[in-house]
Parts: C-alpha cells; structure tokens; sequence
C-alpha cells in the first residue's frame, strides 16, 4: 500500500484571512535559481511561470498546481516575504 504524502495547498488558493496568505507573485527558490508564479490577468484561471530572467510561459491552473508540487519535489522553497523591522525609539 503506497504512503500518501500530505498534500500542500498551493499558495494562490489560500484565503487572505489565513496566517499562510502571501501576495504574488510568488517566489520558489533553489540555490541561485528562483522560478516566478503569479496570475494572468488578461486570461483568467492561467498563470505565469517564469525561471529567472527567461521567456515567461503560461499555464492553466491545473498545470500550475502540478508544476509547483513538482518544484517543491525538486528542492525548491517559496520564499516568505521578509518582515520589516520597526524601529523603537528610546525616550529620555
């Protein structure tokens, strides 16, 4: 009997409210290389996959979902946003 592997969600399916939420375009990285996903406006349901400063491709969003699953296999790591430091001003 195979092992089932706990099945990710894919970023752009996350609701705003969820502490997961992270706004694209959304970053997966791998040593030097970083692959771009975000959402094609003019084609609604397709997104653009993009490996660093290569021609962009587009893709439904089943290939999407698939392609990211796969990038995750493959080592790569969706990048966090950086938080900003809040500068705390001593008074005297």
């Amino acid at each position: 009997m195979p092992l089932k592997k706990k099945q990710v969600s894919v970023p752009w399916e996350i609701d705003v409210e969820n502490d997961n939420y992270l706004k694209e375009p959304w970053i997966l990285k791998k040593g030097k290389e970083f692959i771009t996903i975000e959402t094609d406006n003019n084609n609604r349901g397709n997104f653009y996959l993009q490996k660093d400063d290569e021609k962009r491709l587009s893709l439904s969003a089943l290939q999407a979902k698939l392609t990211y699953h796969q990038l995750l296999e493959f080592g790569y790591k969706l990048q966090k946003p950086k938080r900003k430091k809040t500068k705390t001003q001593a008074t005297s």
